[in-house]
């Protein structure tokens, strides 16, 4: 009974935390967001408590979001879209980054859903993230996001007799502005779209 009524202690005092955090963190996250083209940006974490103590403490934690002006909070896995949700990603991994000296982050195609301007703004994030003393690894297919990193690697698949072999390899400076040209192309590289690359890589 005694150790119970300890456990019972102890998860108060982490909800207590978590609450006082959570707060914290919507106005961080909003604040993330605004200029991430989500002018209108509701973030709120809510709180239940459980019947009984699990090795999280007692609470049952939700994520509620709205993208619209006055719209009703609902639970941002039913209604965050693909590229809502990309930016929501890099905004808590930013966060959590300026908390914890992480030393790695990777970015798994955190820009699906995204392009054009707001591509560049979260490539500034990373970029900020990446000025702090941490290594930022963006797998992406976004010349915004690609051009702003110290060095640029291509991911390829080649298929032999056997199998399906991937492979991976730094870039020169000028087959990274080819491929940059690439990412911005339909096909057909360009000389506007080589122009364009050259420009965003400052060469």
């Amino acid at each position: 009974k005694q150790a119970y009524e300890q456990l019972l202690a102890q998860a108060a005092a982490l909800t207590s935390l978590r609450k006082k955090a959570a707060l914290d963190i919507e106005k961080e996250l909003t604040e993330h967001l605004i200029p991430l083209g989500m002018p209108n940006v509701q973030f709120k974490i809510e709180f239940n408590a459980r019947k009984e103590p699990d090795s999280t403490g007692m609470d049952r934690i939700s994520f509620l979001f709205s993208a619209n002006k006055n719209g009703a909070l609902q639970n941002i896995a039913e209604v965050a879209s693909g590229g809502e949700i990309s930016r929501i990603m890099l905004s808590l991994k930013s966060i959590i980054a300026a908390a914890k000296a992480l030393p790695t982050l990777i970015f798994d195609e955190i820009d699906t859903g995204v392009s054009g301007t707001i591509a560049a703004r979260m490539a500034d994030i990373m970029a900020d993230i990446a000025g702090h003393g941490r290594q930022v690894i963006s797998i992406t297919h976004l010349p915004q996001i690609a051009a702003k990193g110290t060095a640029h690697y291509k991911v390829y698949k080649e298929d032999t007799a056997d199998a399906t072999v991937s492979h991976i390899r730094p870039l020169t400076t000028e087959e990274r502005i080819n491929e940059l040209a690439q990412m911005m192309s339909a096909g057909t590289l360009s000389e506007a779209a080589i122009n364009n690359a050259r420009e965003m890589l400052g060469v």
